[in-house]
């Protein structure tokens, strides 16, 4: 017993002696597997369905179906927002989290996201959404109601440049004086909102082109790394740690991230393609109209047998209009319909249709009948105001 005292006694000081010369790690979970958070993900993306669809139900109940579908996409909001807050916002796991035992972190030592982070993460997964959509879809309508409150008329464009100069140059002599500076201030911001709502209609398939690369990069980037699956949970800097029991194999999808880098580089050589016929093409039609224009004799002179110059306006009035008249009946033509445009409708891709020839063709391949790109009615743009 007295031998058998010391080694019993030997156990909790050599724990203890191994704790003071090393303190003891906190425990460090793995990190979290690609198809436990998108598995996550979906269950988190149908229990606030539910939700969303509850709050319609409350809000069609109360204040009537038209109400109920003239806010639809606020009643989305406020659903996510339910959700998230009452799981996220209060510091708990989600029910997809759960479901697939993970758990938020943010930081490299595995602490829990601060409140102000989580708070980030769901304006950035529910608000953010909502506020592009709505002010995307105002200044398309407020663009729309000033081309066509301008139809007819000439455009501004000029004029707001030259407000913007003369300002300018009222600035130099009146710098000193707050109320003119408040006033130029002013004429600037309404030239640009006046230039931002002229040019958004056209800017705006790009802006949606832009989202949907970043969303697929960053989907490359998730099943390379396997960190974040959503963008505003890279934006947050919130990931995933695995807290369940340990499993020998958790598959990986490298492979898919290779995939999809390869079809962005693709589409990246497509567009690069687009680009340069684009340009080249360009360059070829100012090549041809400089020879056209050497070839006709416009802009230089020529004299007769007695050196006097010959003026022959009247011919080339008449070439001019007739290259003018092939010019145009040619570029007027559908493709589909042979026939001139009617409401001439471009495409994403940059294809211009009549706009029911377009629209009947979307119904039955949603794809350009030139390029073959995806289409959608949604992304079909009538040009108003233009010479096509």
């Amino acid at each position: 017993m007295r031998a058998g005292a010391p080694a019993g006694d030997a156990g909790p000081s050599s724990r203890s002696g191994a704790g003071s010369g090393a303190p003891a790690r906190p425990r460090r979970f793995p990190g979290a597997a690609q198809p436990e958070i998108m598995r996550a993900a979906e269950k988190d993306d149908s229990y606030a369905a539910h939700v969303t669809e509850a709050c319609r139900d409350a809000f069609r109940h109360l204040f009537g179906t038209r109400v109920a579908v003239a806010y639809q996409n606020e009643i989305k909001l406020l659903g996510q927002s339910l959700y998230y807050l009452l799981t996220t916002g209060s510091g708990q796991q989600t029910l997809g989290e759960e479901y697939c035992d993970i758990s938020q972190v943010a930081t490299l030592h595995g602490l829990p996201p601060t409140p102000a982070r989580r708070i980030l993460f769901i304006l950035y997964q529910t608000t953010v959404p909502y506020l592009a959509e709505r002010i995307s879809s105002r200044i398309v309508a407020r663009s729309i109601a000033l081309n066509e409150s301008q139809f007819g008329d000439p455009p501004e464009n000029d004029n707001s440049s030259s407000g913007i100069a003369q300002s300018t140059t009222h600035s130099d002599a009146s710098s000193t004086l707050s109320v003119s500076a408040l006033s130029r201030s002013r004429g600037r911001v309404h030239a640009l909102w006046q230039w931002v709502l002229q040019k958004w209609p056209s800017m705006l398939p790009f802006a949606q082109d832009f989202m949907q690369l970043a969303i697929r990069t960053n989907l490359m980037f998730f099943y390379f790394e396997g960190l974040y699956y959503h963008l505003p949970k890279r934006a947050a800097g919130i990931r995933y740690v695995f807290i369940g029991k340990p499993m020998n194999q958790r598959p990986r999808y490298q492979i898919l991230g290779i995939f999809l880098l390869i079809q962005l580089c693709i589409l990246g050589a497509e567009r690069l393609r687009r680009s340069n016929i684009s340009s080249i093409a360009s360059s070829i039609n100012q090549i041809s109209s400089g020879s056209y224009a050497s070839s006709t004799g416009r802009g230089i002179p020529v004299l007769d047998e007695d050196g006097h110059i010959i003026n022959d306006i009247r011919g080339g009035k008449a070439a001019d209009a007739a290259s003018h008249s092939e010019a145009s009946s040619g570029k007027s033509k559908c493709t589909l319909c042979l026939s001139t445009r009617q409401n001439p409708t471009a495409t994403t891709c940059g294809h211009v249709f009549c706009w029911n020839c377009i629209m009947e063709w979307s119904n039955e391949k949603p794809e350009c009948p030139l390029c073959r790109t995806p289409i959608t009615h949604s992304s079909l743009i009538c040009i108003y105001h233009s010479d096509f």
